[in-house]
């Protein structure tokens, strides 16, 4: 039973992600692809294809033979382009952190002298 449960989430994240790529493509040139006829209905049907439930369905096909060999020529350069992102959002949130706390220091610094300066005036 954990086997084919395995196997059915294999194949469903085999077709988000294959859908995900067709989604960023389709992103991209979608102002020129709506212009061509019956383009939806075959995006439909490849959508159809590629969730369809035999062995030779869109989604393994194309993750397969595009998708994994595409990921894999290019595996140290999205794995350095992602750790380079994480330590610059690093970089930015401690940074972003610092400032909020010098300025909301500055804020309750400046409150606590108008306090000051409203006691002196009731006392």
């Amino acid at each position: 039973m954990a086997k084919t449960l395995r196997l059915n989430d294999t194949k469903w994240l085999t077709y988000w992600v294959v859908y995900g790529v067709f989604s960023l493509g389709e992103f991209f040139s979608d102002i020129f692809l709506y212009w061509f006829p019956f383009y939806y209905a075959f995006k439909c049907l490849f959508l159809l294809w590629c969730m369809a439930p035999m062995s030779w369905n869109g989604s393994q096909f194309i993750y397969n033979r595009v998708v994994r060999p595409a990921f894999l020529r290019h595996e140290a350069a999205v794995d350095s382009l992602v750790s380079d992102l994480g330590s610059r959002a690093m970089s930015a949130a401690e940074n972003l952190t610092r400032e909020a706390v010098v300025s909301n220091t500055f804020i309750l610094w400046l409150h606590l002298g108008t306090l000051k300066q409203v006691w002196t005036l009731l006392v």
